[in-house]
C-alpha cells in the first residue's frame, strides 16, 4: 500500500534517567537475559520462594563480605516487603561481566541502586556458559571510594550511571563501592562529557569544558511554540534535528531531564507531562564528533481546559480504504501523509483495508473551526457501496454524522464527503 503506518512508541523512562541502558550492538540478547534474571528473582520472591531466588545467584557470590549463604538469609529477611523494579538506568556489559544500575520501589519508596545503598547485592553479574547470574563485587570487605569532580567553568550538572544528581561541580561523589561507573558532566552551552571508569580507589577528575564547534546538532521544534498555553496534563512535542545521527536527545524541563527518541530521519514526537504553571524546556544532543547542540528555550503555560478532541470515521465494507482528513483552525491539513500536521494533534490510527476506524486526537485544544472530510481512496463497489459514519467527541460531549454513501473512489466525483465544520470554543 502507498501509506506508512505511524506508530508512537512510548518509552517509560524516569525523568531523572538519561538513558534506559547502555549497550553495544552485539549485546542485545545479553541485555534481555539480564533483565529476565531480575524478573525471575522477583517472581520467586513474591511467591516467598527463597530457594527459587537463590537459583539466580552464583555459588561463588560475594558482595562486600556477604557470601552466598549470608545472602540467602538477607532474602529471608526481605520476605513480605513490597518490591518492584521500575526502570534500568544502565546495563554495562564487559565481556562476561555486567554492572546494572536501576530504580526500585521498595515498600513504597523509590531508590536509585546502587547510589542509595539498597539492593546493592543485585548490581554485579557474571556469565556462566551463556547463563547470567548475580555474582557480587567479589570484595571481602565493604570498602567505599570517592570520585572528586571539578570543572572549569564550574556549575556543571553531574550524572552517575544514567542518573542526574542533585549536585553540580565541584562535587565529591562518595560511599561508592568497587565497580564500573559512567560519569556524565554537562553545562549548558558546552559539550557534554561521558566517562567510563572502573573505581577501585579514590579518584579525582578535572575537566576544562569545551565549546561546541561546527557541525553541531541543529534542532527545529515544530510544537509547542514559545508562549503556548497547554490545556491538560501534557503537551505533544514534535520537530526534527539536523547534523545528528544518534537515536535520542535529552529534554531538560524545569531542571528535570528525560530522553526523547530520534528516528532515522531525525524526527522526534513525544507526549511530555507537565506539573507546573510555567514550564521552560530545551533539547540537547551530542553528535559523533562530540559536539553538543541545543535548541532554543521554549516556555509553555498550563491552562485549565482539559478537554480532548477526538474525530473517528467508521465504514461498513471490507477491502476498502476510507481516509480521514482534518484541517485545523490555522489551516494545517492532517491526514495519512502528514499525521502530525496540526499542533498538539495527530492521526493516531490508520486503516486501509476495511471498516476502520481512522482516528484523529488533539489535546491540548486549539480554539477555532475544524474542517472534517472523508475520502474513499480505494475499493468502491457499485453493487456493494461503502457507507461511512463520523463520530466527534469533545470532552464529555459526542456528536454523530452520517451515514454517508460514497458513489465513487479516488479522484472521481462522489469520492469525498464534506462532513462538517466543527467549532471548538
Amino acid at each position: 500500500m502507498r501509506k506508512y503506518i505511524f506508530l508512537l512508541i512510548t518509552l517509560f523512562v524516569l525523568t531523572s534517567c538519561i538513558f534506559e541502558y547502555t549497550e553495544n550492538g552485539d549485546h542485545e540478547e545479553d541485555l534481555e537475559k539480564i533483565k529476565q534474571v531480575f524478573l525471575n528473582i522477583f517472581d520467586e520472591f513474591t511467591m516467598f520462594d527463597v530457594d527459587g531466588v537463590m537459583e539466580y545467584f552464583s555459588a561463588d557470590f560475594l558482595n562486600d563480605g556477604t557470601d552466598y549463604f549470608e545472602e540467602r538469609n538477607i532474602w529471608y529477611d526481605r520476605l513480605g516487603a513490597s518490591v518492584e523494579v521500575l526502570s534500568y538506568a544502565s546495563i554495562i556489559i564487559n565481556n562476561n561481566h555486567a554492572y546494572v544500575s536501576f530504580t526500585i520501589d521498595y515498600n513504597g519508596i523509590e531508590y536509585s541502586v546502587p547510589l542509595d545503598g539498597v539492593f546493592t547485592d543485585l548490581v554485579y553479574f557474571k556469565k556462566f556458559d551463556d547463563e547470567w547470574k548475580v555474582y557480587g563485587n567479589q570484595q571481602e570487605f565493604g570498602n567505599t571510594y570517592s570520585i572528586d569532580i571539578t570543572t572549569n567553568p564550574s556549575g556543571a550538572s553531574l550524572y552517575l550511571n544514567g542518573v542526574k544528581l542533585d549536585h553540580t561541580t565541584p562535587y565529591v561523589m562518595d560511599n561508592l563501592s568497587v565497580g564500573n561507573y559512567v560519569v556524565g558532566i554537562y553545562l549548558k552551552g558546552y559539550n557534554e562529557i561521558w566517562k567510563e571508569l572502573y573505581l577501585s580507589d579514590d579518584t579525582t577528575m578535572y575537566y576544562y569544558l569545551e565549546l561546541p564547534s561546527y557541525p553541531t546538532p541543529v534542532f527545529n521544534i515544530i510544537n509547542p511554540q514559545n508562549g503556548d498555553i497547554i490545556y491538560g496534563d501534557d503537551f505533544f512535542l514534535s520537530g526534527y534535528v539536523n547534523e545528528f545521527e544518534g537515536s535520542y536527545a535529552i529534554l531538560n524541563m524545569n531542571g528535570e531531564e528525560q530522553t526523547v527518541e530520534i528516528d532515522e530521519f531525525g524526527n522526534f514526537h513525544k507526549y511530555i507531562d507537565i506539573y507546573d504553571e510555567t514550564n521552560t524546556f530545551y533539547l540537547r544532543a551530542t553528535n559523533s564528533s562530540g559536539n553538543t547542540g541545543i535548541s532554543e528555550d521554549i516556555t509553555v503555560f498550563r491552562g485549565d481546559d482539559e478537554r480532548q478532541l477526538r474525530v473517528s470515521v467508521y465504514w461498513d465494507t471490507d477491502n476498502t480504504d476510507v481516509d480521514l482528513h482534518v484541517w485545523g483552525p490555522d489551516g494545517n491539513h492532517c491526514y495519512y501523509g502528514d499525521v502530525y500536521a496540526i499542533p498538539n494533534g495527530a492521526l493516531i490510527t490508520i486503516d486501509d483495508d476495511g471498516y476502520g476506524p481512522e482516528v484523529f486526537e488533539q489535546q491540548p485544544l486549539t480554539y477555532g473551526a475544524y474542517i472534517i472530510k472523508t475520502h474513499l481512496y480505494d475499493g468502491h463497489d457499485y453493487l456493494n457501496p461503502t457507507t461511512a459514519e463520523v463520530e466527534i467527541s469533545l470532552g464529555d460531549d459526542t456528536y454523530f454524522y452520517g451515514p454517508h454513501e460514497f458513489t465513487a473512489e479516488g479522484d472521481n466525483d462522489g469520492a469525498w464527503w464534506e462532513v462538517t465544520i466543527f467549532n471548538v470554543e
